[in-house]
């Protein structure tokens, strides 16, 4: 979750409106005799002013400065406009229009040659992509800036490009590391320029290290200690931050109360400076506190508010919380309509979030960006050596013809002539060594391109495999269902209609009997009766109406079954951590996959006594789906598919065997890869255990598997009991 990302933006915002009324009050009366480049100034300053607490006026007084600078030709003012427009549309979730700025001011700061600004427009750019959940361009953008912040020398550059860079590792459990390393490299630069924002800022994203690592003792008090830093600096929106945190803390040591008083308090002082990703961010942990005291119309009440803020900034990670936290509280409503719409809402906003890519782009732009750097500085000592040897020659020329003045003046001559040989051969040299450093880099610029154009061709194929690979699982199921509901659904609609048939003649009898008058002589109308009930076989059509009614009785039952495994399999909260039976899960796919398993495949299941397991259930159970028809599809004729689960330790343990083809070593290297696949073209995109192997990673289990060819397959998975994830924020740099 990105949840610092407009910290700085924010403490800047509630800054200015503690000091609005005499700052707006003096600016407007500069404005009156300002002109030129001078009135550009305190345009800009306006804007500032205005920013946070009157968005319109922020955004003239912007374009006025932007205006004025054209005019006046005064391009570092336009840069300037530019970037303050920019910061105005963040606070209205305009992001499109933020980029759009902030790129045409990056553009006029590198054409002036201020590495400084250029930086911090690169680091604000990456912010923006951040939040909007796209990792890899927020990473190419932080390592752009880094590069630039350290070729100016300017501390406090450097110390946020480390920080924002840190944060994004930081999404992904498998790099915690390497954030680790990112925080403590900017701690010591923060404390040296003496900005307590930014100190604040990361000690409270090493404490939130601690907590995805489970030291919760550590982690609260890592929290407490930037508590203390951020309260004395001011900085009331990233203080909500920090109680969100700490709130989080406690939650998880079951001190739900407390919790909730945390998440109150933050949510209060973020309204307070208009910081609404920490009051979007407050709201969904107190709908989360709300569910858990199934209090579900304040859990509702409450993610609603949250959808709302979350959908103005276009901040994804906190809108796909408020879609969880919407389908959640409808589902405790019984309103499962409601319930399914947005759990609709929330697929479709993960497809826009991680992927397997996302952390090789961002290890590729890292060590492209680290290979750049190393090559610079050997061009610069291989140069620097080559001056120094030219300088030492031209100090032993001058020696010996110092020397040679003592001499004849015919050696004097030929020392000189030798030293302008010298000297040719040295101009000679820089010349040519001159040329291959040009080539050498219009050379790696080429490659730079080609790189790009070939990852972005990377890209939009993956996206198109991924999606294919939805599409036919999601066929794959919608044919299973549709089998195995059909046989039932005839029972009950072939039951009912001959039950209509026997209804119409038995009420043929039974009207006659109705039409019987006590105390009169029926004795005709009897036997009249009696013989339309030999004709009409009455007692046949009775015994056989009973045997209807079973029939009908067991096709309702086996599709309530069906389409409860299917719920199961589903599961509306497979987004949402949660205890769940993996039994269930198991024996629901097992009912979806019944349409290839029956009369070939004979399933043996060995349940231990397993605990419920803390859990994403719906993505559970599609590893299980992906195994068990993978199983079914390399069994060619009969066979037996086994599955057997206990615990172990602190691990639930699932062992899927099979009595298929089995495969070879070779094979088995690689079934985990992306695209790897030994199936037919057009049968598979080789994703399935791809992605499976991401969910069990993503619960910090492990996934094995053992075959031989002819002798079968046997996959072993194991899932912690006690599982919980963890979030982590960003910074984005709003001063000049």
């Amino acid at each position: 979750m990105k949840t610092s990302t407009l910290l700085l933006l924010c403490f800047f915002l509630s800054h200015l409106l503690l000091a609005q009324t005499t700052s707006q009050d003096s600016l407007q009366a500069l404005l009156k005799t300002a002109k030129d480049t001078s009135r550009v100034n305190v345009l800009l300053e306006l804007s500032k002013a205005y920013n946070g607490s009157d968005q319109p006026k922020a955004i003239s007084y912007a374009k006025q400065a932007l205006a004025d600078s054209r005019v006046h030709q005064f391009p570092k003012g336009e840069a300037y406009a530019l970037k303050s427009l920019g910061l105005a549309y963040v606070s209205e979730g305009n992001y499109p229009e933020v980029i759009r700025y902030w790129e045409q001011s990056l553009a006029i700061f590198n054409k002036l040659g201020d590495k400084v600004g250029a930086s911090n427009m690169l680091s604000n750019i990456g912010v923006i992509y951040s939040i909007q959940g796209w990792e890899a361009k927020a990473i190419e953008f932080y390592l752009k800036s880094l590069k630039k912040a350290e070729e100016s020398g300017d501390k406090l550059r450097i110390a946020t490009a480390l920080l924002n860079i840190g944060a994004e590792y930081y999404n992904n459990p498998t790099t915690l590391d390497k954030a680790l390393a990112y925080y403590l490299r900017a701690l010591p630069l923060s404390k040296e320029i003496g900005d307590q924002t930014t100190l604040g800022t990361l000690t409270v994203n090493i404490g939130e290290i601690y907590f995805a690592q489970g030291d919760h003792k550590k982690a609260l008090g890592y929290y407490q200690e930037a508590l203390k830093i951020l309260n004395a600096a001011g900085a009331k929106d990233k203080v909500a931050y920090t109680l969100n945190n700490i709130g989080k803390v406690h939650a998880a040591r079951g001190d739900l109360p407390m919790a909730l008083e945390q998440h109150q308090k933050a949510r209060q002082i973020a309204n307070s400076v208009a910081a609404k990703l920490e009051e979007a961010q407050a709201l969904n942990y107190i709908g989360q506190i709300n569910l858990k005291l199934n209090q579900a119309n304040q859990a509702l009440a409450t993610f609603q508010r949250s959808r709302e803020i979350a959908t103005s900034l276009g901040a994804n990670y906190e809108l796909k919380d408020a879609y969880a936290g919407l389908a959640q509280s409808f589902q405790k409503l019984s309103d499962y309509q409601q319930a399914y719409q947005y759990q609709s809402l929330l697929l479709g906003i993960k497809d826009t979030l991680y992927n397997a890519e996302t952390k090789e782009k961002i290890n590729n732009l890292e060590a492209a960006y680290q290979n750049e750097k190393k090559q610079s500085q050997i061009d610069l000592l291989t140069k620097d050596s080559q001056l120094k040897q030219a300088s030492l020659q031209r100090q032993q020329v001058f020696r010996n013809a110092l020397l040679a003045v003592l001499g004849l003046i015919i050696i004097i001559a030929v020392v000189l002539f030798f030293n302008i040989r010298n000297k040719a051969k040295a101009n000679k040299l820089l010349q040519h060594k001159n040329e291959e450093i040009n080539a050498q880099k219009e050379e790696l610029a080429t490659q730079r391109d080609h790189l790009e154009k070939t990852y972005n061709n990377l890209v939009n194929t993956q996206d198109q495999l991924v999606q294919s690979e939805k599409m036919a699982s999601l066929g794959q199921l919608t044919a299973g269902v549709a089998h195995e509901i059909n046989n039932p659904i005839n029972f009950v609609s072939a039951g009912i209609e001959s039950l209509r048939a026997n209804f119409t003649d038995i009420m043929e009898v039974a009207k006659g009997y109705f039409q019987l008058k006590p105390g009169a002589d029926n004795t005709q109308q009897l036997q009249q009766l009696e013989k339309l009930k030999q004709e009409l076989e009455v007692d046949e059509l009775i015994d056989e109406s009973e045997q209807l009614f079973s029939s009908v009785k067991n096709g309702a039952t086996r599709t309530k079954e069906i389409v409860k495994s299917l719920k199961n399999f589903t599961r509306l909260d497979e987004d949402n951590l949660k205890k769940a039976n993996l039994h269930e899960g198991l024996d629901s796919t097992l009912v979806i996959l019944n349409n290839q398993l029956k009369n070939r495949i004979k399933i043996v299941r060995n349940y231990g006594d397993l605990q419920e397991v803390n859990c994403y259930p719906g993505q559970l159970n599609q590893v299980f789906m992906n195994i068990l028809n993978n199983a079914a599809q390399a069994i060619p004729d009969e066979g037996t598919i086994a599955i057997k689960t206990y615990a172990d330790d602190d691990y639930a343990v699932i062992k899927i065997r099979d009595t298929g083809m089995g495969m070879s070593e070779e094979v088995k290297k690689h079934i985990f890869e992306p695209f790897f696949t030994t199936k037919d073209v057009g049968e598979g995109t080789g994703l399935g255990l791809s992605i499976s192997y991401g969910i069990i990673e993503k619960h910090k289990g492990k996934i094995e598997v053992e075959s031989r060819p002819g002798e079968g397959t046997e996959f072993t998975i194991r899932i912690p009991l006690q599982f919980t994830p963890a979030s982590q924020g960003l910074k984005l740099e709003t001063v000049s």
